[in-house]
């Protein structure tokens, strides 16, 4: 009797194990399909540094595709990587070849710069010092967030904060502005050029101008205004026609 008994849970341990390794066969091929659309997004937004996690969304059959075809990812719809997308699928198949529309929920998560404390509009970023007292990185999924979310602190070093953050708020690049090279009254050094010849003076700045901003610079000489591009701390640029 006991023996019929263990007989009896070993044949039900067998078909559960069974069930299992079914299971994970039908579902090895979806799985790889994921593996697939992932690697598509890696190779095809390779600047985006994130991870993804593809829920798909197209109701697939357990024999649709098997753990031993072969999938590809031909192209995708929309310029987006992230949020609801289709990607086109070609599956090959002992010698067969079948294309389909499948439909995703693509998550991504990244390393985010978050504020350590709150920020006040005009604080300058000047320092890495500065950089680890106010902000911190965390992984965190970037999916609903803007695509102008810090995730590099050294990129907004020598910025100046726009708006007031507040502690524990996402950092996007648009809450900063670059600091003036040039300042308003300050002397500058100008660079005319004439075709391949370059002539250099010195002017007055009359507004404060940022990399390649257009300012008007005074002569002192002849007290005359013209534009001029900045191109460096102290420095701008006049190109003048033969």
């Amino acid at each position: 009797m006991k023996q019929v008994a263990i007989k009896i849970c070993f044949m039900i341990f067998l078909q559960f194990a069974v069930a299992q390794v079914e299971s994970v066969k039908n579902g090895s091929g979806l799985e790889r399909l994921k593996s697939a659309i992932i690697g598509f997004l890696n190779d095809k937004f390779a600047d985006r540094k994130v991870e993804y996690i593809v829920d798909l969304k197209t109701k697939m059959g357990e024999s649709l595709i098997q753990s031993s075809d072969e999938i590809y990812v031909i192209q995708k719809s929309g310029s987006d990587y992230k949020g609801y997308q289709t990607f086109k699928i070609k599956v090959c198949s002992n010698g067969d070849r079948k294309e389909m529309l499948v439909q995703a929920f693509v998550r991504t998560f990244g390393n985010v710069l978050l504020a350590r404390k709150d920020l006040k509009r005009g604080e300058v970023i000047e320092s890495n010092e500065k950089i680890f007292d106010s902000f911190l990185i965390e992984k965190v999924e970037t999916t609903f967030l803007r695509d102008d979310f810090v995730s590099d602190a050294t990129t907004i070093l020598g910025k100046k904060v726009k708006k007031l953050i507040r502690k524990g708020e996402v950092i996007y690049e648009s809450y900063f502005e670059d600091l003036p090279l040039i300042k308003a009254g300050e002397r500058v050094r100008v660079v005319a050029k004439i075709g391949n010849v370059k002539v250099e003076t010195f002017g007055i700045a009359k507004a404060d101008g940022k990399l390649n901003d257009f300012i008007r610079v005074l002569n002192p000489t002849s007290g005359k205004l013209f534009d001029a591009k900045v191109v460096n701390r102290g420095v701008v640029e006049v190109e003048i026609e033969n």
